[in-house]
């Protein structure tokens, strides 16, 4: 079961308390560089992943650069674009599968690749990618993945999404094209504590929190809700009894009940923001 905590410009109604702490520094991006994943939630992945069934394109960058994504397309023309964020693991065939499943549900996806081609199956691997990521590529990348949506959508509002380290993707790649999203999703990724990066946001934020996260910790997530609140920024934020990862049916922290329950939330918000 979870507790929601629900924001508002005006005001802001508290379903559960959390403690406070002391800002997180903002030039971090998506990831907490000096603490890393506890040792504890250290877990190779699952190999029995989904198969895709979208396909592979290049994106060029600004710079002369390219990106690797997957683009995922619904049956019917979309009734909105998402794009997607890969956790620490990189964009292997569960994040595709998860692209896959988005556009059974009438979007447009596109999940961006922040590793350029590099794929991790144990968490050691992951850890290393992750403090490795190019900041500057992966945000360039983000960008040029909003705008192939922009161009390839028809006009349709466009939602980020992302899990672990790329919840905090999620809300980079938000920032980093605040005119283009509609929404924001962050599955327990690393928050933006700058009151003025947040108030460049056009759209809500739904915030999918674990209490039991010993990485993004229930303070961290107070103190992302107050700084939405003085940006102004709409927000809905969810804290499950479960631990990091739990949405990914392919890790070793994976709850099936509390996963259901934030996917569900995560449907009906895209539903709202995009379709309505």
């Amino acid at each position: 079961m979870s507790h929601r905590l629900l924001y508002g410009p005006a005001g802001l109604l508290l379903l559960s308390s959390l403690s406070a702490l002391a800002q997180t520094p903002p030039h971090v991006h998506g990831t907490d560089a000096d603490a890393g994943v506890p040792a504890h939630q250290a877990h190779p992945v699952d190999p029995a992943a989904l198969h895709p069934t979208g396909k592979s394109i290049t994106l060029a960058l600004p710079n002369g650069g390219s990106a690797l994504a997957y683009v995922a397309r619904p049956k019917q023309a979309p009734q909105g674009a998402v794009l997607v964020l890969h956790e620490w693991w990189g964009l292997n065939d569960h994040v595709k599968g998860q692209a896959d499943a988005l556009a059974g549900q009438g979007y447009l996806v596109l999940a961006v690749d922040l590793y350029q081609g590099k794929v991790a199956t144990t968490a050691d691997e992951a850890g290393k990618l992750m403090q490795g990521l190019d900041a500057a590529h992966a945000a360039a990348a983000e960008k040029a993945g909003v705008a192939w949506l922009k161009e390839n959508g028809h006009g349709k509002k466009i939602a980020t999404l992302g899990w672990c380290a790329g919840g905090g993707q999620s809300l980079l790649a938000s920032l980093g094209s605040p005119g283009d999203v509609a929404a924001t999703i962050i599955y327990y990724g690393m928050p933006v504590l700058d009151v003025a990066q947040l108030k460049t946001l056009r759209g809500p934020v739904l915030g999918i929190w674990a209490k039991k996260d010993g990485w993004i910790t229930p303070d961290k997530v107070e103190a992302f809700d107050r700084a939405l609140t003085e940006a102004g920024v709409k927000h809905s934020f969810h804290s499950f009894d479960a631990d990091h990862a739990f949405a990914n049916p392919t890790g070793g922290r994976y709850n099936p009940s509390a996963a259901a329950e934030a996917n569900a939330i995560a449907r009906k918000f895209l539903a709202d923001t995009l379709k309505g």
